[in-house]
């Protein structure tokens, strides 16, 4: 069977809701009035009413498969081979179809920037940039990480992927000769005094793709039970967290860890995190009705310490 692909999905989801009924991109069965040549029974639909004088169409609309696990991937173009996969950790999880989707996501990335992808196959935040290179044409490698998720996708834990996955290549980007782990395969066609320089880049690259998806792991399942807040907000300036982090009682930050600064306040009890991007993520609140009163509390603090923080837009987003 051929699957569909993502224009058409969209194309049929439309048409389902232009008829009154629900298309949903989960494998979903629903239906619609369209002049359908076939009766459906309401014996096999339970949330759906039906007339029994009508005919309807049935729509089955694929769905998005969901990863086992949590899996992080960096991807880089190959100068002869095109898109590679450099490392992809938890070994295993993916198998070599999802893997080569995952090339064709590369592909059609043109700039820097972070996007989701969604197919049959896969359902993926990816960021594509570029490093610096002294061996590539054009003195530049081009590299995307992806995070592929054991979990549907909603606004919320998009906003707190991106931030996080931002920090991460950002730091990236500052390790000088980081290019050097992308040619751990062609070893042969290196000089003997750049080899041992190569091997120990490429097992520093992977040790850092390991720390990343146990702090990701961390993000994603700390303490979010019924809800996750996420707000975003203007920055002044960059945020130096070790300062903020000596500035504010309890404040804590451990960029070995984890790469926010995290902040407790008390009454109403939440736990914050704050990115460099201007994100927030407020966790451990026990009543949304008190997030308004959060925020206004953290913009207090940061502003006592000379950090504006300006025009919050709130985001919650039930996990259940």
């Amino acid at each position: 069977m051929e699957i569909m692909n993502e224009k058409d999905r969209k194309k049929i989801i439309y048409e389902t809701r232009k008829f009154g009924g629900i298309g949903l991109r989960r494998q979903t069965l629903r239906v619609h009035k369209n002049g359908a040549k076939f009766p459906i029974s309401k014996a096999y639909i339970e949330d759906e009413l039906l007339d029994p004088e009508i005919e309807y169409t049935l729509v089955l609309i694929p769905e998005v498969k969901i990863a086992d696990k949590t899996s992080i991937t960096l991807t880089y173009f190959h100068r002869k081979k095109g898109p590679n996969i450099f490392y992809s950790y938890p070994d295993g999880v993916l198998n070599e179809k999802e893997k080569g989707r995952l090339l064709e996501v590369m592909i059609q990335a043109a700039k820097e920037e972070f996007f989701v992808h969604q197919s049959y196959f896969l359902s993926t935040l990816n960021y594509y940039f570029e490093i610096p290179s002294e061996w590539a044409r054009g003195n530049k490698e081009l590299i995307m990480i992806s995070v592929v998720l054991d979990r549907r996708i909603n606004q919320a834990i998009e906003e707190i992927i991106q931030a996080i996955l931002i920090d991460f290549t950002s730091n990236l980007k500052e390790k000088k000769g980081l290019f050097k782990a992308l040619y751990i395969n062609a070893l042969d066609s290196i000089p003997d005094e750049e080899q041992a320089d190569i091997k120990l880049i490429s097992e520093n690259l992977k040790l850092r793709i390991r720390d990343f998806h146990q702090k990701l792991k961390l993000m994603l399942y700390r303490k979010m039970k019924r809800f996750i807040i996420t707000v975003s907000v203007d920055l002044e300036k960059n945020l130096d967290f070790k300062h903020l982090a000596q500035e504010i009682s309890g404040a804590e930050f451990n960029p070995e860890r984890f790469p926010g600064l995290i902040m407790k306040i008390e009454k109403p009890t939440a736990t914050i995190i704050l990115f460099s991007t201007g994100k927030i993520v407020i966790t451990d609140l026990k009543n949304t009705s008190e997030t308004e009163q959060v925020v206004e509390k953290v913009i207090k603090k940061l502003d006592k310490i000379g950090v504006k923080l300006a025009n919050p837009k709130i985001s919650i987003q039930n996990t259940k």
